[in-house]
């Protein structure tokens, strides 16, 4: 008994460091001076037209992916240009296009975030049967390029010929 007490009061005495909670406590602290300093030294604008490309990719896959899937005459596609770009199908026998509502929107208008503008003239951008982006006046294979800029910043991708692969 004698000697728990000496230990104890050994230990009560060793303050030559600091407590668990302390350093919790100096971490958290840390982590939320630096979650604010980096959130406010980050520039948004590049994100933002990343994110615009990657819907803009996505959307162009499903138009490729409905024209696979469509035995019809008609090519499916993407109208691109502005502020904002469109889903559509396009009648070859008829030369009429009729818009669709694009996956994970409530219209069939997708309106580029603020600020982030494409290309000045309409870009229409459809595809074949076999998923090759289709040129409708020369009603040949094309290469697709759709550049989105924001302010300075600009983003481009490309539709490749023949193959239809948009990385």
């Amino acid at each position: 008994m004698m000697e728990i007490k000496k230990i104890m009061r050994y230990r009560c005495r060793n303050d030559k460091g600091f407590t668990l909670i302390e350093v919790i406590a100096v971490l958290v602290i840390v982590a939320i001076v630096s979650a604010v300093v980096i959130s406010r030294g980050m520039d948004t604008d590049a994100v933002n037209l990343q994110v615009e490309i990657d819907t803009l990719k996505g959307h162009l896959r499903y138009a490729q992916y409905l024209a696979l899937n469509d035995i019809s005459p008609v090519k499916w596609g993407i109208d691109v240009g502005g502020s904002s770009y469109e889903l559509v199908k396009y009648s070859i026998t008829t030369k009429q296009s009729h818009t669709f509502i694009l996956p994970g929107d409530s219209s069939a208008t997708h309106n580029f975030a603020n600020g982030i503008t494409g290309p000045s003239t309409l870009i229409n951008v459809l595809f074949d049967e076999w998923g090759s982006p289709y040129n409708a006046s020369a009603k040949v294979a094309a290469a697709w390029t759709i550049t989105l800029t924001q302010g300075s910043q600009s983003k481009s991708m490309e539709i490749k010929p023949e193959t239809g692969f948009i990385p």
